[in-house]
């Protein structure tokens, strides 16, 4: 298949390992995202219909994958092919439901979302879609085992004072880590992963983060806070991953399977062949495109009907919640009134920040 991707890119982006997925199925893909300075791409300002009917050959699909940065496709409710949407962090605001309206299919990563996104969406082409492992890059890389704690993720100082800084704080005290405050590549996860007897995991609102998958695909024991969201149908807790309840259980656990080598490490073996037998990006993908390529598959996008009044309510939050000034004012024009007089309108709480 051809396939039309738009994302924000950066290389531990969940739209960056797909794109790479798809490219070793064989797919060809062609990025539409936002440029950066390691690749080209598109601003927002042109519409994804132009775009598509540019190209030599017509795609078979056109696939946004979030979180997208300041990029969201204008006219893609003009689209004569399939799209689909992967929305990932559905945990963290609502503005996602009104992205969704505009994809005939929408992939979401969290289980729990599932009836809520259909109900909004209106159709059945809704599917739970969790995240995964990259197994290229998050691999076990036969190092020595010399972090008691592996973890990388997103801890910013504004976010010093949440339930993930104060145990990894906690942890830290106690137990030999990697370095929390520092980017890691895709290639140097799969490392300090490696490098990891025990990857920690606490979610930010009971979501089942990419690092579940990451940790395991490397060979460490996953230790996770306790989680819906399809968890248990994914792993077999206590057997492929474990899970603690609280700050003291958290600590106790650690210091338990760091004293255990032979249990540790069969949980930590158990985990990563269930990781590598059904959760790496290359089994997404191929759910995803065996779903849109389907005889039955309809373009089901409420937007493609929706009134132009409709499609502009949708669409307003969306760029507001992306910050995407320049979209909003073209709609604004689009509107046929003053971009300054309908911006006040419609978002004077933006218009308030931006004048600061």
């Amino acid at each position: 298949m051809h396939i039309v991707l738009g994302y924000n890119w950066f290389p531990t982006a969940a739209g960056y390992h797909i794109e790479r997925a798809l490219q070793a199925l064989g797919h060809v893909v062609t990025y539409v995202g936002l440029p950066s300075s390691h690749r080209a791409g598109y601003d927002t300002t042109v519409p994804i219909d132009e775009i598509i009917a540019a190209l030599p050959e017509k795609p078979d699909l056109y696939l946004w994958v979030d979180p997208a940065g300041r990029y969201f496709p204008p006219g893609i409710e003009r689209l004569p092919i399939p799209t689909a949407c992967y929305l990932i962090d559905v945990h963290l605001g609502t503005w996602r439901e009104q992205a969704a309206r505009f994809f005939d299919a929408v992939f979401i990563a969290q289980k729990d979302y599932l009836e809520r996104f259909r109900r909004v969406v209106g159709h059945d082409q809704v599917y739970w879609l969790p995240l995964a492992a990259a197994p290229d890059v998050h691999r076990d890389h036969q190092l020595p085992r010399i972090y008691d704690v592996g973890f990388v993720g997103n801890i910013a100082l504004a976010h010093r004072k949440t339930p993930r800084a104060r145990r990894l704080k906690r942890i830290a005290e106690r137990f030999r880590t990697n370095d929390f405050y520092r980017a890691y590549t895709p290639e140097e996860v799969g490392r300090i992963y490696s490098q990891s007897r025990i990857v920690f995991n606490c979610s930010i609102a009971g979501d089942v983060s990419m690092r579940i998958f990451e940790g395991t695909a490397c060979g460490a024991l996953v230790l996770t806070d306790s989680v819906r969201n399809g968890l248990d149908e994914l792993f077999e807790v206590g057997r492929e991953i474990v899970v603690y309840q609280d700050d003291v259980d958290l600590l106790d656990k650690i210091a338990y399977y760091l004293a255990h080598d032979e249990e540790r490490e069969a949980i930590a073996r158990a985990g990563q062949q269930r990781t590598l037998r059904e959760h790496t990006y290359l089994h997404r993908v191929q759910r995803m495109l065996s779903i849109v390529s389907a005889p039955g598959f309809q373009l089901f996008a409420p937007m493609r009907t929706a009134s132009p009044k409709e499609r502009w309510r949708a669409r307003r939050e969306v760029y507001i919640h992306l910050h995407m000034v320049d979209a909003l004012l073209d709609e604004a024009r689009a509107a046929g009134l003053g971009p300054v007089r309908r911006l006040w309108t419609v978002a004077p709480g933006l218009v308030r920040r931006l004048v600061r």
